[in-house]
């Protein structure tokens, strides 16, 4: 694919364009965005770094197209977005942010997807705000008519029914949460998003799993996922071959999950480094197709990140 100088001084500026608004439950804040952790530094990010970084999806851009890879990022980099302002991100979750992880503990679970579903949505917002940019740009220069194209506000009405008003109305709402434990499981990575069931239709509205997998010692990892009840038996059967098996089976078909659906992970240098580089090449390159694509991986034991 070639494009044209313009197009591409274009769209290496719209990539510099970032959604600031602070996304709190009301969307009235007109307080400044922070750039926070979507996966905690202090709890999980130092069971991953080594040497202050951790190993992350990381795009370039060049004429040649954008290019994704395993890249050694800061740790005060990682997994950052400007979702919330400092005040709503520090009240919000304090209960989830000044204490470990307790997987019995329903706040703290619907807190961990409530700020997964946010980071979610405020990347959705951002490339909202980049590719109408791009489009006023091209309309500007007669390549693209005015009236091209409008964007859908589905996560968001999806995060206000099950995530916003609960909270607003100071309860756990009716999402559930699926909790797998991982025992003597070194901390090899950790992951947070939400993503959308795919072929699942249910009326107009949005269906949807947050997914949180994190490390919460050196020795032991928990998978979270959480969905509206409402959803439950869509949710479950989408979810299946992970809930249902066991051992080394379970950590692979999530390791597939992951490597089709997630692009905010983290993994540990350590780990990334044993690899090799014909592992390295194959999960990105299933990940750049799945991307792309939006199907599902196929199967290759290469592809387990346990």
């Amino acid at each position: 694919m070639t494009h044209t100088s313009v197009e591409l001084q274009e769209f290496f500026r719209t990539q510099g364009i970032r959604f600031g608004r602070c996304l709190e439950p009301t969307m009235q804040c007109t307080e400044t965005a922070i750039r926070a952790h979507s996966i905690q530094n202090r709890q999980t990010i130092s069971l991953l770094e080594q040497d202050n970084h951790v190993v992350a999806w990381q795009p370039r851009f060049s004429q040649a197209g954008p290019e994704i890879t395993l890249k050694r990022v800061g740790r005060n980099d990682a997994s950052t977005f400007a979702g919330f302002c400092n005040r709503h991100d520090t009240q919000l979750f304090a209960a989830l942010d000044t204490k470990p992880l307790d997987p019995t503990d329903r706040q703290q679970l619907f807190l961990l997807a409530y700020r997964g579903i946010t980071c979610e949505l405020h990347a959705i917002m951002t490339g909202v705000v980049q590719v109408q940019s791009m489009h006023i740009s091209r309309v500007e220069r007669g390549v693209e008519r005015g009236d091209a194209a409008s964007p859908a506000w589905a996560t968001w009405r999806y995060r206000y029914k099950y995530y916003d008003e609960p909270i607003l109305s100071q309860s756990l709402g009716t999402i559930e949460h699926e909790v797998v434990e991982f025992d003597n499981q070194p901390a090899f990575l950790a992951a947070s998003s939400f993503f959308t069931l795919k072929d699942v239709p249910v009326g107009q509205e949005l269906v949807g799993v947050a997914i949180n997998v994190l490390p919460v010692s050196a020795s032991k990892t928990v998978a979270v996922f959480s969905y509206a009840g409402a959803n439950q038996g869509v949710a479950r059967s989408a979810l299946d071959r992970i809930l249902r098996s066991t051992g080394d089976t379970q950590k692979y078909e999530l390791s597939k999950l992951i490597v089709s659906r997630i692009s905010n992970v983290l993994l540990s240098p350590r780990h990334v480094d044993q690899w090799g580089a014909t592992k390295v090449g194959k999960i990105t390159q299933a990940f750049v197709q799945s991307l792309y694509s939006q199907r599902d991986v196929d199967d290759d034991v290469e592809l387990m990140l346990f």
